[in-house]
């Protein structure tokens, strides 16, 4: 089996900031070999997207002041099609921070930008798609599939069986074939709104109160009992990103 590859995008209208990223992940790759990084550049949005649909990009870094898009609503464009998707904002305004946390972004980094900082963020981007590539083995009634945990968008159990929807689509099979995976799964991103629900927090799009809007169209309801722990987890997975 080959390597991982890390598709990376760089989205900003200067050339500068362009050159200067893309300069520091190439210099960075030589001396990063665990996993195979590609990387490419865009000066507008709708460049980018036309990309995007051949490409699903893995880490974007996005400059929010655009010529043509504003970056937050093109941020919601990307999540829209692949929640995993890391995005780390580029900006000069310090106001723009908060909509960079309802976008729910991996970070924010200011210009002009730090090189020890840079550095540490790209790092840290890297530590976390390798830890999100780690796979399950599925006993589904039409075999047994591999998934990684990007993949699986929530896991839900009825009786003796379990659907497990995904980005590949939903797949059924034996709860008792997947009890120690579904506990296996709590000590990642996801966690329990109810007796029988588990969602990945990366696929969470929006929550509104006590319902939560996933990166599938699923539209979730956490339980009163979950209420407060699933506010905790998922405000800590939100810090853990920052």
């Amino acid at each position: 089996m080959g390597r991982n590859k890390l598709r990376i995008a760089v989205i900003d209208d200067e050339t500068f900031y362009i050159q200067y990223v893309y300069s520091k992940i190439e210099n960075f790759k030589q001396s990063f070999h665990d996993i195979d990084i590609e990387v490419d550049t865009f000066t507008q949005g709708k460049e980018f997207l036309d990309s995007f649909e051949e490409h699903p990009y893995d880490l974007i870094y996005l400059d929010i002041e655009l010529n043509d898009i504003n970056g937050v609503h093109l941020a919601h464009m990307i999540h829209e099609k692949k929640a995993s998707t890391m995005i780390i904002f580029m900006t000069s305004h310090m106001s723009y921070i908060h909509q960079s946390y309802v976008v729910n972004a991996f970070q924010y980094l200011t210009k002009p930008l730090k090189d020890p900082l840079f550095t540490y963020e790209l790092k840290r981007a890297i530590k976390h798609y390798q830890y999100m590539q780690k796979a399950f083995v599925f006993p589904t009634s039409q075999g047994r599939i591999i998934f990684n945990l990007s993949e699986i968008i929530y896991l839900e159990t009825a009786y003796k069986n379990y659907k497990i929807h995904t980005t590949r689509g939903v797949y059924y099979g034996s709860l008792k074939a997947v009890n120690s995976i579904r506990k296996a799964l709590l000590d990642y991103t996801f966690v329990k709104i109810q007796r029988s629900f588990i969602v990945n927090m990366e696929h969470i799009v929006k929550v509104d109160n006590i319902l939560l809007y996933m990166s599938d169209e699923s539209m979730l309801m956490v339980s009163k009992k979950r209420y407060k722990e699933f506010k905790r987890r998922f405000y800590q997975f939100l810090a853990d990103k920052k």
